[in-house]
């Protein structure tokens, strides 16, 4: 995945996240609002067929990556959790 940070300061950073669509940013955006030290997580496609720009602030000064960094790693989780329950189902 290529990204580029268009802004970053110390509560609020701006990035692009190239070929990523509405599915995997609503998943994204969505656990990075559960994390307690942001304030605003929110996307925008400004065109059909542009890249999605996330922005992130945080309360207090908290590094705004941070968030995002544990956002996607509760993303994979849940998806190797998933993949693990497929390869070995339970009947029912």
């Amino acid at each position: 995945m290529n990204i580029t940070v268009l802004e970053l300061g110390e509560d609020i950073v701006r990035i692009s996240l190239a070929g990523q669509g509405h599915t995997f940013m609503n998943a994204l955006k969505t656990e990075i609002l559960s994390d307690p030290t942001v304030d605003v997580a929110n996307y925008v496609i400004e065109f059909q067929f542009s890249d999605p720009v996330l922005t992130v602030t945080t309360l207090n000064k908290a590094d705004p990556i941070k968030p995002i960094m544990d956002a996607c790693k509760r993303i994979s989780g849940n998806c190797e959790d998933l993949l693990s329950s497929l390869e070995k189902p339970e009947k029912r």
